[in-house]
């Protein structure tokens, strides 16, 4: 439990402007949990604890640095098969807007990630807050 105590400090000493994105990612991928039992919502779900997962053991080994995103890699097939579950859902419903919704907020989040892994490769290693 100490590891993810520690990840969330150091998530809330990031600058204030990003606690919205912070916390709306998570709250939108949990979000799954109320359009259970769909399939879609399970994947999702079990991405997002896996993405968690992955950050967490990252973040216990090597601190809070820009290489934690690439826990959220894991979402790159399931952004795809989405995408292609879309023409399958009733457009106009709520669980049709909560997919473009999370698909649109998840693609945004491995830009993001994308732009700290090309950093940290460039040798930016050192813990970001």
């Amino acid at each position: 439990m100490k590891p993810l105590v520690d990840f969330l400090r150091n998530i809330f000493k990031m600058p204030m402007v990003w606690w919205p994105w912070m916390a709306g990612l998570p709250l939108i991928n949990l979000s799954s949990i109320f359009f259970l039992p769909r399939m879609e919502a399970w994947v999702v779900l079990g991405t997002g604890l896996l993405a968690a997962t992955i950050m967490t053991v990252l973040h216990a080994k090597l601190g809070y640095v820009r290489l934690l995103g690439i826990g959220h890699f894991v979402w790159i097939p399931m952004l795809i098969w989405l995408v292609f579950r879309l023409d399958h859902i009733l457009e106009g419903t709520l669980f049709y807007g909560w997919l473009l919704t999370l698909i649109a907020m998840d693609t945004l989040s491995l830009l993001i990630d994308i732009v700290d892994l090309v950093h940290y490769l460039r040798g930016d290693r050192t813990p970001r807050f």
